[in-house]
């Protein structure tokens, strides 16, 4: 017995006619396939890329506000009146007299 599609290779038919006389419909849709996978993969990396300026923003404030506390830091550690109260106490420095000065010429 012959099955149905043997007899009418519906299958074949379409396919032919479709690529056959629809050449423009076809062209036409697989723009369409193109143009929608690239508006998703383009709106993908949009976001993609938007997640990681905030990041990156983020850790600019973090590295803005660790500057402005060493800068805070420097300045307080290299106060002069804090440096000569160290070079007493701790050393046991202290500031030369001018009689003890010997002034090198050559």
């Amino acid at each position: 017995m012959i099955s149905n599609s043997e007899r009418y290779p519906l299958q074949s038919i379409i396919m032919d006619d479709l690529f056959s006389s629809n050449k423009l419909v076809v062209f036409l849709l697989l723009i369409i396939v193109v143009t929608a996978v690239g508006t998703v993969w383009i709106t993908h990396q949009t976001r993609m890329l938007v997640s990681e300026k905030g990041e990156l923003t983020f850790t600019k404030q973090a590295l803005e506000n660790e500057y402005l506390n060493l800068k805070l830091e420097e300045t307080t550690q290299s106060d002069n009146t804090r440096i000569e109260a160290i070079a007493t106490l701790k050393l046991g420095m202290k500031r030369v007299e001018s009689e003890q000065e010997v002034v090198i010429l050559e």
